[in-house]
């Protein structure tokens, strides 16, 4: 008995994929992958830019609630510009945890990780009581979504400050310490 190998291979039910087939078919996948991660990291970013907005407004009524209590803006001790001692400044002011942290403080105690232990809470909602917020640091600075500390500025105490008779508070947007392009930051003064 012969057998008839060409009409087997031409049969429908044991006819396969040609390598040509294949691989149009990959490429078509791969394409498609990098379109959905393109359009997943726009809406990361879009995530995060509003997350520092909310954030920055929270700050900002943190803020004007200490200054009502204390009579002025906080500020860090010696008038410092580094953007981890602003941060943690702020975490300070508006936590009510510890006040080591901010020139002239009425109880300049460490931070110890309770909220309003050594102060008044102004801005109870950014942490919801939890001490693994994501914007609290573990080593108690506020941090924006690119896990950089917050920048902030008084305005009665720097002239390139926008907000001259408030304060100014930005995140540079990028995860790494300063982005020249100002145009992509977020701030209070936009």
């Amino acid at each position: 008995m012969k057998l008839n190998v060409t009409a087997y291979r031409d049969h429908p039910k044991y006819r396969g994929f040609t390598m040509i087939e294949l691989l149009v078919v990959i490429a078509i996948i791969a394409v498609l992958a990098g379109i959905v991660v393109n359009v997943s990291r726009g809406a990361q970013l879009t995530a995060k830019r509003k997350k520092t907005i909310t954030q920055i407004k929270a700050m900002e009524e943190g803020l004007e609630g200490y200054k009502n209590e204390y009579g002025n803006y906080p500020r860090p001790p010696g008038g410092s510009k580094n953007a981890l001692d602003q941060a943690k400044m702020l975490y300070q002011a508006v936590s009510g945890d510890g006040g080591s942290a901010i020139d002239n403080a009425p109880d300049p105690a460490m931070s110890d990780g309770e909220q309003g232990s050594e102060g008044e809470i102004f801005m109870d909602s950014a942490f919801a009581g939890s001490k693994k917020s994501s914007f609290v640091h573990p080593d108690y600075y506020l941090m924006d979504p690119w896990r950089m500390p917050y920048n902030y500025m008084r305005g009665d105490e720097d002239s390139s400050t926008f907000n001259k008779t408030t304060f100014d508070i930005w995140s540079y947007c990028q995860d790494f310490k300063e982005q020249a392009d100002e145009d992509v930051w977020i701030s209070n003064w936009q």
